[in-house]
């Protein structure tokens, strides 16, 4: 017996219990999240001419997803660009007529009122040019959104269109592709706001998925908790995943805090 009246069996198997306490408190269990994941659509509508990806297709940033049908979008563009043609004429006249009013006016051969209706023809002319440039800015905009390309680098998770269907967009936006970033995932757990204050410190911390260990840092420790007054708040830890084996999202995952 020891002094303390505990076996030398007892005390190892009290150590071993508490030694396990201490890691479970430095331990969070939790599961892999996307870091970046989005629903692509189109704010312009038209038929479907090419969906160029699959699920489980790894893409770039900028890769080409969907292609709508273009020909009506260049014709609004052509139709844009002779608009802006011509009005820009039509201020360079108005701007010269004004230029010729004036010189005639300051040799008091022009009444105020003559140089008055020069100054608002004038007016009119950049009016209608400024509106001509936006018009054909807007078109430009319409026909580049009629291709739908990736923000970043990742994986299809689905595709909800098909060559030859018809995207309408008045009413909403609707998805066509989902695709999943493959750089940095995260990692997620839920704890109780006791536990909060020692995960936000901490600086170093190691991510265990399956049998494959990475090195995490801190990207998120929630501050409202997970349903309106609950005691359980997400922390989300940031780490890369090796690029040959990428873990499945939904994975267990542990993270330690040494």
């Amino acid at each position: 017996m020891s002094i303390y009246g505990m076996s030398t069996a007892a005390w190892g198997a009290g150590l071993m219990i508490f030694a396990a306490q201490v890691v479970a408190e430095s331990s969070l269990e939790g599961h892999v999240r996307w870091l970046q994941r989005a629903e692509l659509s189109t704010l312009v509508s038209g038929v479907v001419k090419q969906v160029a990806v699959v699920p489980g297709d790894r893409v770039s940033k900028g890769d080409l997803l969907v292609q709508l049908e273009q020909g009506a979008l260049r014709a609004e563009v052509g139709q844009a660009e002779a608009e802006l043609a011509f009005q820009r004429a039509a201020l360079e006249e108005a701007e010269r007529e004004l230029e010729r009013t004036r010189e005639l006016y300051d040799r008091t051969l022009l009444s105020d009122h003559d140089l008055e209706l020069a100054k608002i023809t004038s007016a009119r002319a950049k009016a209608a040019y400024r509106r001509a440039n936006a018009q054909l800015a807007d078109a430009g905009e319409r026909l580049r959104y009629s291709a739908v390309r990736a923000p970043f680098d990742g994986v299809v998770l689905s595709r909800n269109i098909e060559p030859g269907q018809t995207v309408v967009t008045r009413l909403q936006s609707v998805p066509l592709v989902a695709i999943g970033g493959t750089g940095k995932l995260l990692a997620r757990a839920e704890v109780s706001a006791d536990r909060l204050a020692g995960i936000a410190a901490a600086d170093e911390i190691r991510v265990q998925v399956g049998e494959r260990q990475y090195r995490g840092e801190i990207y998120n420790v929630g501050v409202e908790p997970l349903i309106p007054g609950g005691d359980r708040y997400s922390v989300d830890v940031l780490f890369l995943p090796a690029s040959e084996r990428t873990p499945r999202i939904g994975q267990p995952v542990v993270m330690d805090f040494p």
